[in-house]
């Protein structure tokens, strides 16, 4: 059918329509959605999904909306009389942005609520005006990229910090804690990383700390280079803007040339696969991760015990991230009691949700209001958290202006 369709010859236009038609009838064959109207007592509401499935991190995030969505059912939420049952409706982009454009429109063709999502933060940017267009809200739980939230779409809301909020207080902890002094600053050229890597030089007030500035393709494992011009420059320091792949091509490089400097990782390496990649190379290791220490919290134990049953793998930081921002948006259902998207966009502006990774509330631009990071470091061949800091909030212990220009505040085990 597709080769006649182009020998036919079938504009690009009609291509993609029959791509999209495709696509919705795939993610709905079977889907509960269809079913909504089939019982009168029940308000069937699909919450949607969007990332790179192929992806274990993004694997990990789609298990918490799941698993969030049948806790919601489990209580027997209910809306005008009517019984709210969720179903999960989950899509790949692929990482790809022309690939989540096609996603965005699907989600909002299939009538969602609302979309946890997209994965990357480019993806996510492309996919925002579409939402914001047909007023479904979006809320991501790893986009990190500050412009996700500056482009005015009421729609747009994010469930972790940004960079720039990541970048605070890693400055914070680089000068404070570690004490360091020559820092040389990589990135992966990705846009994420290259972002991640401009924003963490902003927070320096000396240019004397930041000795050495680089890169390093994200198509390449190559690290000697640089790595050996760092050890020449006496770097104490070395910090990657850069995703997972590159970051354990680097922690292997640093090991087998013996860099004495310690290295400080960013873009989701603190997970169990990631230490499973890296296999005992974590030796002055550090990384931050979104939100306050979950394991620390009452509730994890529970979830953590019922994830592993179901999943059968292990959680990640943005497993309870999505876990979070899923149970924000069925709380805001909730509120708005209704499943026109306005209202529930409405909620969300109001809203004050406690996650496992801090209490969900969002400002003006659908950031949080108080994002919290942790720094982690490898110890015994696993992630233990160092220190927290909640980068706007004002009731925690002032910054005492050294070091840095950031404006943070510590709160050590919150």
């Amino acid at each position: 059918m597709t080769a006649r369709l182009f020998q036919e010859g079938t504009s690009m236009k009609k291509i993609r329509r029959l791509f999209l038609a495709v696509l919705i009838h795939s993610a709905l064959s079977g889907s509960p959605a269809l079913a909504a109207s089939a019982g009168d007592n029940t308000h069937t509401i699909l919450i949607g999904f969007a990332g790179p499935l192929a992806w274990p991190l993004a694997q990990s995030g789609q298990y918490g909306v799941q698993l969030a969505i049948d806790e919601a059912n489990r209580a027997g939420y209910s809306m005008n009389g009517k019984k709210m049952v969720f179903k999960l409706l989950a899509m790949d982009d692929k990482a790809d942005v022309a690939v989540a454009g096609f996603i965005a429109k699907s989600m909002v063709a299939a009538g969602v609520a609302g979309v946890i999502g997209h994965w990357l933060s480019a993806p996510t940017n492309v996919a925002a005006p579409i939402y914001a267009a047909a007023g479904v809200p979006q809320i991501s739980s790893s986009a990190a990229a500050p412009e996700f939230t500056q482009q005015g779409y009421a729609t747009s809301f994010r469930a972790v910090g940004s960079s720039e909020d990541a970048a605070i207080a890693i400055a914070e902890f680089a000068t404070q804690e570690l004490k360091s002094k020559r820092i040389a600053i990589i990135d992966d050229t990705t846009a994420f990383g290259a972002r991640m890597a401009e924003l963490f030089a902003e927070q320096f007030r000396s240019p004397n700390q930041v000795v050495v500035r680089s890169t390093v393709s994200n198509k390449t494992s190559d690290f000697n280079a640089v790595l050996t011009q760092f050890t020449a420059g006496e770097v104490d320091l070395i910090f990657f803007g850069g995703y997972l792949r590159r970051s354990e091509d680097l922690v292997r490089a640093r090991q087998r040339l013996r860099v004495p400097a310690k290295l400080f990782l960013t873009g989701s390496v603190v997970n169990p696969i990631f230490l499973s990649m890296i296999q005992g190379a974590g030796d002055g290791l550090f990384a931050s991760a979104p939100g306050k220490p979950y394991e620390e919290h009452p509730q994890f134990k529970a979830l953590e015990k019922n994830f592993n049953v179901k999943f059968r793998t292990a959680i990640s930081v943005y497993t309870v991230s999505s876990y979070d921002a899923c149970n924000t948006l069925i709380a805001a259902i909730k509120k708005a009691n209704s499943l026109e998207p306005r209202m529930i966009v409405e909620e969300l502006h109001k809203i004050r949700h406690k996650g496992l990774l801090g209490t969900v509330a969002f400002d003006a631009n659908g950031n949080l209001q108080n994002p919290a990071f942790t720094v982690y470091r490898i110890q015994d061949q696993r992630w233990v958290p160092v220190k927290t800091y909640d980068v706007r909030r004002k009731s925690c212990s002032p910054d005492t202006g050294t070091g840095t220009g950031a404006g943070t505040a510590a709160c050590d085990g919150n």
